[in-house]
């Protein structure tokens, strides 16, 4: 017998029949039967009542259970005992444990965040390893429906947008240091008091933290000062706040099958990052286009959550906006814009692509391989039968090229552009200003003195690289080579 409210559930009985039943709901949904979970640890009510419960169930669902503990080194002494409590509880309970000791104060100096951000990638970053290494299909972690409730508010707090109404999902991917896991949280529709209950009934002591108490930290705030206070308007706040996270998932749940179906059109996979396509995004729906934006954070770091509502309008603007435009993101992300283009990358794309200028010029060997700074160009030599298509390679750019090999002559060279160099483009009868044709096909102004050309012994350009070919170099119908 269970009372429904809109979603989130009120099962009735002992609260080890609650977590149990509801764990196991958890589990069938998301078809994780039959699967290798490896559970985070910490020795609070809320891990240990996890853990506990799946190896209860992990006969009936056939599931392979694993455990991971780390010591964030933030309370010497205590935190060593809940090691050692977390080892004695994992062997009781016949669950293998990795359990290991990180320098949290010193990752956060370095990185410079605040303690939470930095306990939380330290964390997310030792739980993707452990799950390499086991082989696990999910991490579990012990996020309760208080945890959510205080999710939703911090995000509220900070101008969310409606994915930070979603809070927590219930199952989600990331990519931590190139590794991809799957966050599991089993217990969102479980109160911390039913956790708290179920270690009582079945014997377990858990640890309590007491940097739980601690009001340094935004989260403690809201639980210890905010959450009485909404109480006082609404008893069942946490449940309210549990539904409304729940039922804006099922929204974005449909709008990330619009995205789809955008992303198709307007981005593209390059080696820095991704590339979009301005025209194609200025069509979409201004709220699919804010989900897009932040799909393509997720496609680059592997995690959005350091991305506030601030931050994507901050790139909706951007990409509204002038050529010539960046900014900066959270991740160490930049997001530049073209004409026609935009690009998202760690670091910068545009930086990554071109070649250092005191690495040109530099001659060509041909056919053969030339090594440029970073840059390595291959030249081939195709007879007439074997020429094959033009093809578009890294950003949308042709970095790839075919020429007439007698037209080009035997030496060829790269380098920068000069002041007096003049260009006949592909399709055109007479020559113009190189600056002017760079400016008329919109490259970044950023980048026109480090774009390489490419030119014959008399110094005639018969590559724009990237952009075009010289009509005088072009393939014809009397090529043979």
């Amino acid at each position: 017998m269970r009372s429904e409210c809109r979603g989130v559930h009120r099962i009735q009985g002992s609260a080890s029949h609650r977590v149990r039943s509801e764990v196991r709901r958890a589990i069938e949904t998301r078809d994780l039967g039959g699967s290798t979970i490896l559970v985070g640890v910490s020795g609070g009510p809320d891990s240990l009542a996890l853990v506990h419960a799946l190896s209860r169930l992990r006969d009936t669902l056939g599931v392979r259970i694993f455990a991971a503990h780390l010591d964030h080194g933030l309370r010497p002494g205590i935190s060593q005992d809940d090691a050692e409590f977390v080892r004695k509880a994992m062997d009781d309970l016949r669950v293998p444990l990795t359990s290991e000791k990180a320098d949290v104060a010193l990752y956060r100096k370095m990185h410079r965040l605040s303690i939470e951000d930095a306990a939380r990638q330290v964390r997310y970053s030792f739980l993707s390893q452990v799950s390499e290494k086991t082989g696990a299909d999910a991490v579990a972690v012990g996020h309760t429906l208080d945890d959510q409730a205080e999710t939703v508010l911090m995000h509220i707090l900070r101008g969310s947008g409606l994915t930070g109404l979603r809070g927590m999902p219930a199952i989600s991917g990331r990519s931590v240091a190139g590794v991809p896991i799957t966050v599991f949280r089993p217990l969102l529709r479980v109160s911390k008091k039913d956790t708290v209950a179920y270690c009582a009934e079945n014997g377990l002591s858990p640890r309590f933290d007491e940097s739980n108490l601690s009001e340094d930290m935004t989260r403690n705030r809201i639980r210890m000062n905010l959450m009485p206070q909404l109480e006082s308007y609404n008893p069942a706040i946490t449940a309210s706040l549990g539904r409304l996270a729940e039922s804006v998932s099922h929204d974005i749940d449909f709008m990330a099958q619009a995205v789809d179906r955008a992303a198709d059109a307007v981005v593209a996979h390059v080696d820095a990052g991704v590339m979009l396509d301005r025209a194609a995004f200025a069509e979409l729906h201004p709220a699919v286009q804010r989900h897009l934006l932040r799909r393509v954070v997720e496609i680059v770091t592997g995690d959005a959550a350091d991305l506030e509502f601030a931050h994507i309008e901050q790139m909706t603007r951007l990409m509204e906006g002038p050529a010539g435009k960046q900014t900066h993101l959270p991740g160490q992300l930049t997001l530049e814009v073209d004409h026609d283009r935009a690009y998202l990358s760690a670091g910068g794309v545009h930086a990554a692509l071109l070649p250092e200028p005191d690495s040109l010029p530099v001659r060509l060997t041909v056919p053969g391989i030339t090594v440029s700074g970073e840059w390595t160009i291959t030249a081939r030599m195709l007879e007439e039968h074997d020429i094959p298509p033009g093809e578009a390679d890294s950003l949308g750019l042709r970095l790839t090229e075919r020429f007439d090999a007698d037209v080009l002559g035997p030496e060829l060279f790269l380098r920068t552009r000069r002041r007096d160099d003049t260009f006949r483009p592909l399709g055109m009868a007479s020559e113009k200003r190189l600056a002017g044709f760079m400016k008329d096909s919109h490259v970044p102004a950023r980048l026109r003195d480090r774009l390489p050309v490419m030119v014959n012994s008399s110094g005639e350009i018969a590559w724009v690289v990237g952009w075009r070919i010289a009509d005088w170099a072009k393939i014809t119908d009397a090529t043979r080579r």
